[in-house]
């Protein structure tokens, strides 16, 4: 569900049904009011949330506005339209309103072994730095970057993040996708890096009638037939044959990971090994830990200093 701030500050990120009254948790700092107010949240409250979310899971994800004060007094027939003519998650190209201004650097911890361009198409500050605890170092690039300004770094690896809106929109990013298999450096995607990896091998993309979230999302690694509990935060999926090993213009790929709540795909391969990516985030800072493990595998995949 994506809420519109018909005050254009944003979109709002917090309904409750009764707020706490206190800051019960020894390590708050202020309210909660004040945490929303800081950081331009808009939030509601006096909300039937599990009447709200019976809703959503009838007619799936949609737009919704709260309105308030004079605008509030407008008649509903004008609310409405002034959600529906809000933009829609379908075509929105949203990276660019994301990225870093400038690249940024996070130097390896401990005995550098690799170098990694990491594109930011939303990116977590946790990610660069569960590489960096592997010893590689990681400049972190803006969306925009052309491909020469990615091979200027002599990286070993390139690495895609997550990221919002829809991935059919996103054409620079497959570009830059495109441009890094045909290179053969090894290329590793998370979220919406899995659905530009997607594109780039041919596959089209969807937007899911119920996007994942939260952090207890069952994933099989079906390689190893492994049952992960891993964090999800995302509304579009690839559309990709399970099962079989598909041609792509960069030779035979096979889905690697799926959601056992509803078979959507979760993780994307090259057999050759050179690039794979998952649509879950094995980066989660406060857990689950069950999908660290990429982050090796990545590590592992790449040259040493100055071998490329």
């Amino acid at each position: 569900m994506r809420i519109v701030n018909p005050r254009g500050s944003g979109s709002l990120d917090y309904v409750v049904r009764n707020p706490s009254r206190i800051s019960s948790n020894w390590r708050a700092q202020r309210s909660l009011d004040e945490e929303l107010r800081d950081f331009g949240v808009v939030g509601i409250s006096g909300v039937d949330t599990r009447a709200l979310t019976r809703h959503l899971r009838e007619a799936g994800a949609m737009r919704v506005g709260i309105f308030s004060g004079a605008a509030s007094r407008r008649s509903p027939d004008d609310l409405l339209e002034a959600v529906r003519a809000s933009p829609g998650m379908v075509g929105a190209n949203l990276t660019e309103e994301v990225t870093t201004d400038q690249v940024y650097t996070i130097a390896a911890i401990g005995e550098p072994i690799a170098t990694v361009v990491a594109v930011d198409l939303g990116i977590k500050s946790m990610t660069p730095h569960r590489m960096a605890e592997r010893g590689i170092t990681v400049h972190v690039v803006p969306a925009t970057i052309g491909w020469e300004g990615i091979v200027a770094f002599n990286p070993d690896g390139v690495f895609f993040s997550n990221g919002p809106g829809d991935p059919a929109a996103a054409d620079h990013a497959v570009a830059l996708m495109t441009s890094a298999l045909e290179a053969k450096i090894p290329v590793f995607g998370i979220c919406f890096g899995n659905q530009i990896l997607g594109r780039a091998l041919g596959l089209p993309t969807y937007k899911l009638r119920f996007g994942h979230r939260g952090i207890n999302q069952p994933v099989q690694d079906l390689t190893t037939g492994k049952v992960e509990v891993t964090a999800h935060n995302h509304g579009f999926a690839v559309q990709a044959p399970v099962g079989e090993v598909f041609e792509t213009p960069f030779g035979g790929a096979r889905v690697s990971h799926v959601c056992l709540n509803d078979g959507v795909v979760e993780g994307l391969e090259l057999v050759d090994g050179s690039a794979f990516s998952v649509q879950y985030h094995p980066e989660a800072a406060a857990g689950p830990h069950d999908a660290s493990y990429l982050f090796d595998r990545f590590a592992s995949a790449l040259s040493p200093v100055g071998g490329r």
